[in-house]
């Protein structure tokens, strides 16, 4: 395996209007976790996934969700290459590395990808195209986001 592949920042790339705007276009890739408590007013969701423990900003509508809760995964691609192992890998600091396969293209710039057994999905945002069904080791810029209704 070369070096992984850095990719410009999404510059000019809308990510999203708003949290509810981001939610009603890919609602349909929610998937329901169990979470762990955390102080009242934190910003962090602590997700309880068969992949492991994923900590994401919550970009919920109102705060102080019940477990499980339903969320939209969120990141955004800093780098990629080729993998065969798959898994997720926290790097500190609120980065991730997962280790996956895209799905499909959902929009422009937007990809769909898939994690571990059950699956665990992502929507990701890249600068560059994403092929799909190729594994794939992706590098997340912080933070990961947990967007939900």
């Amino acid at each position: 395996m070369g070096p992984m592949k850095a990719f410009p920042a999404a510059r000019g790339m809308a990510l999203e209007d708003s949290v509810e705007g981001f939610w009603e276009r890919f609602a349909a890739h929610a998937q329901e976790w169990p979470i762990a408590p955390e102080p009242f007013g934190s910003p962090i969701l602590e997700l309880l996934t068969p992949s492991g423990i994923l900590h994401a900003f919550d970009r919920g509508f109102t705060p102080a969700p019940r477990s499980p809760v339903r969320v939209v995964l969120h990141g955004v691609v800093e780098s990629a290459e080729p993998a065969e192992a798959g898994g997720i890998s926290h790097l500190g600091g609120g980065r991730y590395e997962l280790r996956g396969r895209v799905v499909r293209a959902l929009e422009r710039g937007f990809y769909l990808f898939a994690v571990g057994s059950p699956e665990v999905l992502f929507v990701l945002a890249s600068s560059q195209p994403l092929e799909a069904e190729q594994p794939l080791a992706v590098r997340l810029a912080p933070p990961l986001m947990a967007f939900r209704p």
